[in-house]
């Protein structure tokens, strides 16, 4: 019998790479073809994702969310106050009112405006019932801020006065067009006195608008 031949040896070789270099071949289109379907999927999810507020699936709940931040007495610094958004849903903000409580001195606990805009002042002399309030104003003035953090950046990018809040306009202000956070973030709001006070006291932000519960979290 012939000894074997070693180019048979070396063919055999050649065909066994070629066919591991097959599989893995067969392998990586495999996985290119799920990386592509994965991609058409997502571009599928985004095409159907809505672009306006209205579009977002949930009951709208309405929803007050308060946010207070604690000014010392004598002070012109900035303080800062959040709201984090839960998990319920996002919350669409329609608008925002302001007031301004003292904790210590004349009217302790008193609700005020945070804006000497639109105050009617009057003497104590002329005896309207008031004794000294309108001598020693429970009010404040500030410059506000106010950021979203999942964009962490304030929506006008500086800030605006209190004056907003005017009391003729029932100490509120309505947003031109709604602004949603999404879930789970956080709305930040930042005050500085715009005088100092001798009495120290509470600032609160009321964020108006509602909860879209169940609802897609996303950043229009």
């Amino acid at each position: 019998m012939a000894p074997p031949n070693p180019q048979d040896f070396s063919i055999d070789a050649r065909v066994n790479a070629l066919y591991a270099q097959q599989r893995k071949d067969r392998q990586s289109l495999a996985d290119a073809l799920k990386v592509i379907d994965e991609l058409k999927a997502m571009a599928r999810q985004s095409a159907d994702a809505p672009t306006l507020i209205s579009q977002i699936p949930g009951k709208r709940v309405p929803y007050l969310a308060q946010i207070e931040i604690t000014i010392t007495a004598s002070s012109t610094a900035r303080a800062e106050g959040t709201y984090p958004v839960s998990q319920d849903g996002p919350f669409v903000c329609t608008g925002a009112a302001m007031f301004w409580r003292r904790t210590t001195g004349a009217y302790t606990g008193w609700w005020g405006p945070a804006t000497t805009v639109g105050q009617k002042m009057a003497a104590a002399s002329q005896q309207i019932g008031f004794d000294t309030l309108f001598d020693n104003p429970i009010v404040h003035s500030f410059n506000v801020e106010l950021t979203d953090t999942a964009s962490d950046r304030q929506w006008q990018n500086q800030a605006f006065a209190s004056a907003i809040f005017n009391p003729e306009n029932g100490y509120m202000f309505m947003w031109p067009v709604q602004y949603l956070f999404p879930t789970n973030t956080v709305a930040k709001l930042a005050v500085t006195p715009t005088a100092a006070q001798s009495v120290a006291g509470v600032v609160a932000v009321i964020l108006l608008g509602y909860k879209i519960v169940q609802g897609a979290g996303y950043q229009p």
